[in-house]
């Protein structure tokens, strides 16, 4: 991952039991260097694809980015 941002949303403690909920947004690209030269990964016609596409003029050579977002809740006793 390169980007990480974690949300505390909020956070409910009663007694000795708690309730959080967390919300998650990470990000990652997703771009092959000299990965490609890999043998296994010459092997297979996506990976030359994606390396062409990611090298591609008109794409400004740009690596494709994937993003989550995510929220959860998380529950349980202080002595857990």
């Amino acid at each position: 991952m390169w980007v990480a941002h974690i949300i505390l949303e909020s956070l409910e403690v009663s007694g000795e039991s708690y309730l959080v909920k967390v919300h998650y947004r990470t990000q990652d690209r997703c771009g092959l260097g000299d990965d490609v030269l890999n043998p296994v990964y010459r092997e297979f016609r996506i990976f030359r694809l994606w390396f062409t596409l990611q090298r591609w003029k008109t794409y400004g050579y740009r690596p494709f980015i994937t993003e989550i977002n995510a929220t959860v809740e998380l529950s349980g006793r202080r002595d857990e």
